[in-house]
């Protein structure tokens, strides 16, 4: 038994998408596993990408990892902190396949207010509740008036292949905006959570996942932290 067992483990950690999910938690693998297979699961070739959306992309860390996989792709990254905004146009100043947007994304266009943590790249239109600060031990920091635009409004007459949100409890606000955006794109990675208290206002999973079933997506991929708040990838029914 031992020894079938040990088989069964080097055969999958020999593949990609099990060395992924032995050695990352599994919030980090659903990241992993949407950024080197999306197109697996859509059935298409790596090149028939060419607009990749990241909503809240804080430091862009997985911008370099998107365009050496897709040497198609351009990114429009949404980033509205002042905290990373900076860095953010300075590291990708020379790369045409990047653009970043100095707003937040939400359900309409104007300005609103955008609260930041003591914790990095965990700021919000919302503000904080009580779970972040059980759970995280996070605290309510500065508070910025920043400009927001809707999908609908970017995306208008514009192609969209791929939409990435992480904005830390404000998903549905984004989605929102997003009524005619949703219609056309194909696969979305989403951050989650089974409570709905982690920020004020904010909507668990369930409801998440009741709207994007709506516009024909299913949810192909989870994974979670031990407080049940991850990662997301849900699929266009195509």
């Amino acid at each position: 038994m031992h020894s079938i067992f040990i088989r069964v483990l080097r055969l999958i950690s020999s593949s990609i998408i099990g060395r992924q999910f032995l050695w990352n938690p599994p919030f980090n693998y659903v990241e992993d596993i949407a950024i080197n297979n999306i197109c697996d699961y859509l059935k298409i070739n790596n090149n028939e990408l060419k607009k990749w959306s990241i909503v809240g992309v804080y430091k862009g860390y997985e911008i370099p990892k998107i365009l050496r996989k897709y040497k198609n792709i351009h990114i429009d990254g949404f980033e509205c902190s002042p905290r990373y905004i900076d860095k953010l146009n300075l590291r990708f100043k020379n790369n045409k396949r990047v653009k970043i947007i100095n707003k937040a994304v939400t359900s309409f266009n104007g300005e609103t207010n955008f609260y930041e943590t003591s914790l990095n790249g965990n700021g919000s239109l919302l503000p904080l509740s009580k779970l972040s600060k059980i759970y995280y031990g996070s605290t309510q920091k500065e508070k910025y008036l920043v400009k927001t635009c809707t999908l609908d409004e970017f995306y208008k007459n514009k192609e969209l292949d791929i939409l990435w949100i992480d904005v830390q409890g404000a998903e549905k606000f984004v989605l929102d905006g997003a009524k005619e955006t949703l219609k056309k794109i194909k696969a979305i990675f989403i951050e989650v959570s089974i409570n709905n208290d982690f920020y004020q206002n904010s909507v668990d999973m369930t409801t998440i996942s009741k709207i994007l079933n709506e516009f024909g997506f299913s949810l192909v991929l989870l994974g979670t932290d031990i407080n049940l708040t991850g990662n997301a990838l849900y699929i266009k029914n195509l």
